[in-house]
Parts: C-alpha cells; sequence; structure tokens
C-alpha cells in the first residue's frame, strides 16, 4: 500500500485450483535463471491499472454486469523485454466471453480516469520469468516441447481487484474486492 490510500492495481481473473495444477505441472524447473510463478499467485489478468485507490476502482468495477463463461488454458509463447529477459506463459482459447468482459471492466475503469493499453490484449498466464542468460535455445526447446498443451474448459465466475506488494524478491498480490459473474443458466 502506498501513501494517500494508494497502490498499485490490476483486475484479474481468478483461476480454480485445477487449472493452477495444471498450469503447474508444465512450468519449468527453477534455476538461477528461471523463476516459476508460485500457484497462489497466478492469474489471467484483464487489465493492469497501475497507481490507484482501491475503493474507487471497486466501486466503479461493481457495476460490471457479465455472465459466467468457460475458459479453456491452452498453447505456451513467450514475451521477450528489450533486456533480453523472457517470459514464458500459457494462453487460452479463443473466447469471444473473455473478449468482452475484458471490454466491460475497460468501459467501467475508463469512467475513473483509467487508459487501457493501445496493445492488443494477450490473454495469459505467467508461468515464469527467465533472465537474459538462459540460452535462446532452452526457451525455444520448452515452447517446442509444449505447444499442444491443453486443459478442459473450466467455469469462470468472477474476477477481482487486486493490488501488488513490492518487498524484496516478486510481487505478491492480494484480492481486495472479488466480484461475481452472472449465473446464464435459467431455473
Amino acid at each position: 500500500m502506498w501513501k494517500d490510500g494508494m497502490a498499485s492495481l490490476f483486475v484479474a481473473i481468478d483461476l480454480p485450483d485445477d487449472v493452477k495444477n495444471g498450469v503447474v505441472a508444465l512450468q519449468p524447473q527453477p534455476s538461477r535463471w528461471v523463476r516459476p510463478t508460485r500457484p497462489d499467485q497466478m492469474h489471467l489478468t484483464l487489465h493492469y491499472i497501475g497507481a490507484g485507490q482501491i475503493e474507487r476502482f471497486a466501486a466503479a468495477l461493481g457495476g460490471v454486469r457479465a455472465p459466467a463463461f468457460s475458459l479453456a488454458v491452452e498453447g505456451v509463447g513467450q514475451f521477450r523485454s528489450a533486456d533480453g529477459a523472457v517470459t514464458l506463459w500459457a494462453g487460452v482459447r479463443e473466447s469471444a466471453e473473455l473478449r468482452k468482459l475484458h471490454s466491460l471492466v475497460g468501459t467501467a475503469l475508463s469512467r475513473e480516469g483509467f487508459r487501457p493499453e493501445a496493445r492488443p490484449y494477450t490473454p495469459h498466464i505467467t508461468l515464469a520469468r527467465c533472465d537474459a542468460a538462459l540460452a535462446g535455445n532452452e526457451v525455444d526447446g520448452f515452447l517446442e516441447r509444449h505447444g499442444t498443451f491443453a486443459l478442459s474448459a473450466v467455469a469462470i465466475t468472477s474476477f477481482s481487484l487486486y493490488s501488488s506488494e513490492f518487498a524484496s524478491g516478486p510481487p505478491t498480490y492480494h484480492a481486495e474486492h472479488t466480484f461475481s459473474l452472472q449465473n446464464n443458466h435459467r431455473p
């Protein structure tokens, strides 16, 4: 938490345990060059907000109305930073419902002054962060070995407003408010 009630915030989908377990089984082994994401910190980001007041953004997100939906995790990929570091990730099958939720959340946040990123939304679950010293052929080998990775579809029933706490080591995420998606089954 920063002063004046400000925190580093993002909005993400909460992952069911069976997804986390499946993704953990895929992660590369830790080493001095590879830092796997802890299972309790895995999520599917919808929007990164940055600095903001938790209650203000929570109030905006409380108005988001979207149905629950199914989502399947499949495929792997990488993001490479300018310094050569690599983030390995698991992707998700294309989902109109996920894209709609992403849009609705962005619209709600924009009413509070948030400006969504200009680059296209690439939904993913971070598997590991790799130092630039890790050989490129090791990353390529990982991507080739796991290119057909897939998990069964799971129900997505909520999303959360998270805060990031930065201490020594990787950040720790805390769900500040959770918002339910609407049950799309009629009695």
